[in-house]
């Protein structure tokens, strides 16, 4: 039989077929790349449960992109470029990619969306190891600077000799 796939939820797909709504275990999922939204397969019905199911290449829903992205994920897309744009300009897109992944973890966790999970992730988190090398750079430079002007203040080198 011929259906599409509507989407994936807890380890089981749903598809619909004949205007009825199958489920299958992701056991049954034949092809190499993961179930999409809108994506045609063919299966066999056995019991009221879709078996041996495999996408058909290249064919999709009429109308159905072949991809459609959750919120999730564009905010975590979103806050891996901001990471990114935070090696260049430091403090604000590194503060929103922090924002955006922490938004966009949450969201994705109750998606289910592991992809969007794993990008928000890498977003939040590499913000927050950014902004902690940048406190600890400054830092340092304060401590230095710090050190020079303690060492002029011992040795006589202050303002008034200049």
């Amino acid at each position: 039989m011929r259906g599409t796939i509507l989407g994936v939820h807890d380890g089981r797909g749903v598809l619909l077929a004949d205007e009825r709504r199958l489920e299958f275990p992701m056991t049954e999922w034949r092809s190499a790349a993961p179930p999409v939204a809108g994506q045609i397969v063919d299966f066999v019905e056995e019991n009221g449960e879709a078996r041996a199911v495999f996408a058909v290449p290249g064919a999709f829903a009429a109308g159905g992109a072949a991809r459609s992205y959750s919120g999730s994920f564009v905010l975590g897309a979103i806050g891996v470029g901001c990471l990114l744009l935070g090696f260049v300009i430091p403090l604000l897109p590194t503060i929103a990619a922090f924002v955006l992944g922490c938004i966009g973890a949450s969201q994705a966790q109750a998606e289910h969306d592991d992809t969007a999970l794993l990008l928000s992730r890498i977003s939040w988190i590499g913000a927050v190891v950014l902004l902690a090398v940048g406190i600890l750079a400054m830092l340092a430079v304060l401590a230095f600077v710090g050190a020079i002007g303690f060492a002029a203040v011992f040795e006589g080198l202050g303002p008034e000799h200049w």
